[in-house]
């Protein structure tokens, strides 16, 4: 595949933004190619950056997925080309059928000098964790503010979801005001492209996030991704210690944040901060600007805030109270929730919820007696549909 044609434009969807768009040519597949594009409010186009670094960050999941070399006939900082190969191989080890294919580029980046730090904000209580943080530098005792906050509509919210992103987009703003951050919206066209095939969970959304960081490498510094598990929880995933840092470039380090706390641990932390408790968004089943309050991640969260006494003035979900009996109901059949749920329940203990505790030890019990039945069910369907499928003649 092969970047085309980059370059900055007035953007369609208002006269307020800009828009870098550049035309991908596909060596395979059913399409020839098609055009991907990133808007940034009119105020931050002359920081649009004309490298090749934001597409080969951009890019490099979808070529290792399908097989196809990478052309970036623009200049790309030795760093980040060097890398490229050190993250294929990376992904390669995790997934069977992921390649690791040549890149191309042409030249070294020009000198930038960056003055801001940013950090991406969803609203989810890693993100608030890392807002309201001041983040370490390489130098031992060195520290550096988060200047800028920034939220994607293209990732979480879908594009043709305008209306909830409105209404994400002026809580975030109000958000980033209060905690004394400039904020950036930026929206882009990358999840309705043929990017989209390369799993975007397990594979390719540290790479989006770092493209859109590296859109602005004439702006940032340093772009921090909030770590969505701690040591503990580490495994193969699209966002991971191992592999963001690797898009780093000269000038704009990608530094994964906050891989030593646990989310009980974050979610105490923030309980007492006026903007997370009006603008947390956890829920991704909604595809929306709302917290559904109905699946596991909210009934969480909000189970935490509750041992927390923070749900009750918490107006980021559609209920102040939760019933125990949810609580004895959640299923934590993936070993990730289990893990969670045990850390909640520490947390009941040592708040003296005895009650709350007692009804996370009766939902891991329902769990392992809905375990033990589709054990038992498939145990039975085997033989029998072997023996259906003789009696039928088939193999």
């Amino acid at each position: 595949m092969e970047v085309r044609d980059v370059g900055v434009d007035a953007s369609p969807l208002g006269a307020d933004r800009a828009r870098l768009r550049a035309e991908v040519r596909y060596d395979t597949g059913s399409m020839a190619g098609e055009e991907y594009w990133f808007d940034v409010p009119k105020a931050h186009a002359a920081e649009l950056s004309t490298s090749g670094n934001p597409w080969v960050a951009c890019l490099l999941p979808l070529a290792a997925h399908t097989g196809e070399a990478l052309r970036v006939p623009f200049p790309v900082d030795a760093p980040l080309l060097a890398n490229a190969t050190r993250l294929m191989r990376i992904w390669s080890a995790w997934y069977p059928g992921v390649s690791v294919v040549p890149v191309e580029a042409s030249g070294e980046a020009p000198a930038l000098h960056p003055s801001r730090a940013a950090a991406f904000f969803s609203g989810g209580v890693d993100s608030f964790f890392t807002a309201v943080r001041c983040r370490p530098l390489a130098a031992p005792g060195e520290r550096v503010p988060i200047d800028d906050l920034i939220t994607v509509w293209g990732f979480d919210v879908p594009l043709d979801r305008a209306d909830a992103f409105a209404r994400l987009r002026d809580r975030h703003e109000i958000a980033a005001r209060e905690l004394g951050k400039h904020f950036i919206d930026v929206a882009t066209n990358l999840r309705s492209t043929r990017w989209r095939e390369a799993q975007w969970s397990y594979l390719a959304h540290g790479a989006g996030l770092a493209c859109i960081a590296l859109i602005l490498e004439r702006r940032f510094h340093t772009a921090y991704i909030a770590g969505s598990v701690a040591y503990r929880d580490l495994h193969s995933w699209g966002s991971h210690p191992a592999t963001d840092p690797l898009f780093s470039t000269v000038r704009t380090a990608i530094v994964y944040d906050a891989i030593a706390y646990l989310r009980t641990e974050k979610i105490e932390s923030i309980v007492d901060c006026a903007p997370a408790m009006r603008a947390l968004h956890v829920c991704y089943e909604s595809e929306s600007d709302e917290n559904c309050g109905r699946c596991n991640k909210c009934r969480r969260t909000m189970l935490v805030l509750d041992l927390c006494g923070a749900l009750a003035r918490c107006d980021a979900f559609p209920r102040k109270t939760i019933d125990l009996r949810d609580v004895e109901r959640f299923d934590c059949s993936h070993p990730f929730d289990f893990r969670e749920l045990q850390d909640i329940r520490k947390l009941a203990l040592s708040k003296g919820r005895v009650d709350a505790a007692r009804a996370i030890d009766r939902s891991f019990a329902r769990t392992r007696r809905r375990t033990r039945l589709r054990a038992g069910v498939a145990a039975i369907r085997r033989p029998l549909g072997g023996l259906l499928r003789a009696m039928r003649g088939r193999p």
